[in-house]
């Protein structure tokens, strides 16, 4: 009766040990996945975060090439009034010296 006893014991120790084995690997098996999905989380983070900087980036760029065109046509109807004045001045100029030589 005793050695009964004894065996349940045993028996009993024995399945909360393979209890406790399969507890453990299934604890990290999860841990394991939840390492996993976090570091795809934060890859796909990184890779968005990346993308969203490039599409501000080439936004930035396509609005400084904008202003510069603007700035440029700007200055070219600028320089256009300015040759455009000279030479109504220059032309007055000749007539005032023709004039006086006559």
């Amino acid at each position: 009766m005793v050695q009964e006893a004894v065996h349940a014991v045993k028996e009993a120790e024995a399945q909360a040990e393979a209890i406790l084995r399969e507890a453990q690997e299934q604890s990290e098996e999860l841990i394991a996945k939840a390492k996993e999905e976090a570091q795809s989380i934060r890859e796909k983070a990184a890779a968005q975060a990346k993308e969203q900087e490039a599409l501000r980036m080439e936004s930035a760029r396509e609005s400084g090439s904008k202003i510069l065109e603007e700035a440029a046509a700007k200055a070219q109807k600028e320089a256009d009034a300015l040759k455009a004045l000279a030479a109504q001045e220059e032309a007055k100029a000749v007539q005032a010296v023709t004039s006086e030589l006559i």
